[in-house]
């Protein structure tokens, strides 16, 4: 593939660099890697279906690391898009291929996108990604805030998850589960193994969002088991990144046990 941009058919498929130079004049974007797997293709299709809720633009990206792979990578790309405008027709879906690994490839892209979507991976796909690690290293390290898309094909029902107990960092993952419960039309369930204060927390977000129905539950166990089973009757579980010294964030024990074991889509909010 050469630098720039050329046409697939009635796709454009760019190159990362010229879509960051270009990101600076777009509203809210959400960027979805794809591999070609049936974990992607769910990324895509909760991808799509939320940038046509949000008004958002949607970016699929691949990444290849062989120039003699671009008519696979095309054919990866292509499929995407078919399936996305598909899922959501009328969305503004575009494609970005960029030369390198999975992981640093998305985190790439994460520095100027509102949300970043990926699948949960089998086998195969993205290269210089071994099975099981793109999503958690995602979710560790972008800026932006990470979905990983897995468990029950469509979980269209159910409460948004919150799971709290971490201090600093509840407050923006309650934003966050209070905004997709709005967008949704869906209630609120703060979890927590540790009562810190949850119902005055909770109080506080019931007042900008009157129209959320919001409860809260202290639950025994471990927390990580504890969210697992909640996200089985969920449409999405909500989590935050730790805090770790100078070195910014770590996913942590619960997020990473979410993102391998959830039966839903976990999103990892970002302040």
């Amino acid at each position: 593939m050469s630098s720039g941009a050329y046409e697939d058919g009635d796709i454009q498929i760019v190159q990362l660099s010229s879509w960051i130079e270009e990101a600076a004049m777009i509203g809210a974007r959400i960027v979805v890697g794809v591999d070609g797997s049936t974990g992607s293709r769910a990324a895509v299709r909760w991808a799509a279906a939320e940038a046509l809720m949000r008004g958002a633009e949607l970016r699929v990206l691949t990444a290849y690391h062989r120039p003699e792979t671009g008519a696979a990578t095309s054919a990866i790309l292509h499929d995407a898009v078919t399936h996305a405008r598909t899922v959501a027709p009328g969305v503004e879906v575009s494609c970005v291929a960029q030369a390198g690994y999975a992981v640093p490839v998305l985190l790439h892209a994460a520095e100027v996108a509102d949300l970043l979507v990926v699948g949960c991976r089998h086998g195969g796909g993205l290269p210089g990604a071994p099975h099981g690690t793109v999503g958690n290293q995602v979710a560790t390290h972008a800026r932006c805030g990470v979905v990983v898309v897995r468990g029950r094909p469509d979980p269209g029902a159910g409460p948004v998850v919150a799971g709290v107990g971490d201090g600093a960092a509840d407050g923006p993952v309650l934003g966050r589960a209070f905004e997709e419960a709005a967008l949704h039309g869906a209630a609120v369930l703060a979890v927590t193994t540790r009562d810190r204060g949850l119902a005055d927390s909770l109080a506080a977000w019931r007042e900008k969002f009157p129209e959320v129905p919001a409860e809260c539950e202290v639950a025994d166990g471990d927390p990580g088991r504890v969210l697992v089973d909640r996200s089985r009757q969920a449409r999405l579980v909500t989590v935050g990144p730790r805090r770790h010294g100078f070195e910014g964030v770590m996913l942590g024990v619960v997020g990473g046990r979410l993102v391998d074991h959830a039966d839903c889509p976990v999103l990892i909010a970002r302040p």
